[in-house]
């Protein structure tokens, strides 16, 4: 089970799906085979426990990028400037709930003091100046990002630095502009191109992650089992498509890139192998300590935002910070440039 979910990664969705599901398990498979291991050992069952172990050793790849080990941060070079970037699901900044006062993910944003924001969902039919709980901090906003780009899709960025749209006949096709958007970023002394993502979500609700916790009761469990098991189905096959785009884009892209944002998919995803491809890398698998999660709803704590990177580029930190009132947390990275 432990291999399964390591390596269901490298098998596409649109093939088979069930590896896929696999991996959204292995957080879990990979503490229930540590703890078996030491009560083993308890024991002295020393051939199980090599076989276990044999089992974690293989799987590290995988199991690094969920939950790495860098206890020390790289140096940074006085003689070079540093790039500060955040990205961040901001569930619309919850403008529906009709409130005036302001938003708590706006005023970390303008607290942060990012370089370049990358956001998701950021009101899919509202501009920032319609928005009352966003009002009070506009002219802050404003100073602080004189260039922003929110039109009609939710995929928007913040930044203090000029951009060009970019426009891909890869991010024309079908409907991908909703989830898929690029930026070249005119920083200073470095000409870098930044990828926001929001791949479709998998649209569970509280009755499908009811599933999750309540086994022990039969009524209605195998409507619910179905309605999750389609669910993911169609969202992995969704992200393989979006997936494939984004590499399609990387291919045809020279240079420095940062691609960040709302993968809906966790480390070692077939989703996050095709992105990163052979040269993307994680900020967090390279300087993060220990496993994180990003998503924190319906009883789901996963890390399915990410900043990726490749180019002459170096990531000094990179940290997960409980903030806002999303129901994602905010991922903010350095980079020596």
């Amino acid at each position: 089970m432990l291999l399964f979910a390591a390596y269901g990664g490298h098998v596409n969705p649109m093939v088979w799906t069930l590896p896929s599901i696999a991996t959204l398990a292995l957080p879990v498979i990979a503490i229930v085979a540590i703890v078996l291991m030491a009560l083993l050992a308890l024991f002295r069952q020393w051939r199980s426990v090599a076989i276990i172990f044999g089992a974690l050793l293989l799987s590290w790849p995988t199991l690094r990028l969920i939950s790495p080990f860098n206890p020390f941060h790289p140096d940074a070079d006085p003689d070079k400037a540093q790039l500060k970037v955040l990205t961040i699901n901001a569930k619309e900044f919850n403008w529906n709930l009709g409130k005036s006062a302001p938003n708590k993910t706006m005023r970390y944003i303008l607290d942060e003091d990012a370089d370049v924001v990358a956001i998701q969902e950021a009101t899919v039919y509202f501009t920032y100046e319609q928005l009352k709980n966003i009002k009070p901090m506009l002219k802050e906003l404003y100073k602080k990002y004189p260039y922003r780009k929110k039109g009609y899709y939710d995929v928007g960025i913040l930044s203090k630095y000029p951009f060009t749209q970019v426009e891909s006949p890869v991010l024309a096709k079908d409907s991908l502009s909703y989830f898929i958007k690029a930026w070249d970023v005119d920083v200073p002394g470095k000409d870098l191109r930044v990828v926001s993502m929001h791949l479709s979500s998998l649209r569970f609700t509280g009755n499908d992650t009811r599933i999750l916790d309540s086994m022990n009761k039969p009524s209605g469990r195998k409507q619910r089992a179905q309605s999750v098991m389609k669910k993911l189905t169609n969202g992995f096959r969704s992200h393989t498509r979006l997936a494939e785009a984004i590499r399609e884009l990387l291919n045809e892209t020279t240079g420095d890139v940062l691609v960040m944002g709302d993968m809906n998919d966790t480390p070692g995803s077939y989703a996050y192998r095709t992105i990163c491809g052979e040269d993307m890398r994680d900020a967090w698998a390279d300087v993060g300590f220990g496993p994180t999660y990003t998503f924190h709803n319906n009883h789901l704590y996963v890390k399915i935002d990410h900043i990726l990177y490749r180019g002459d580029m170096k990531v000094l930190s990179c940290r997960r910070d409980k903030k806002g009132e999303s129901d994602h947390y905010p991922l903010v990275a350095v980079f020596e440039r």
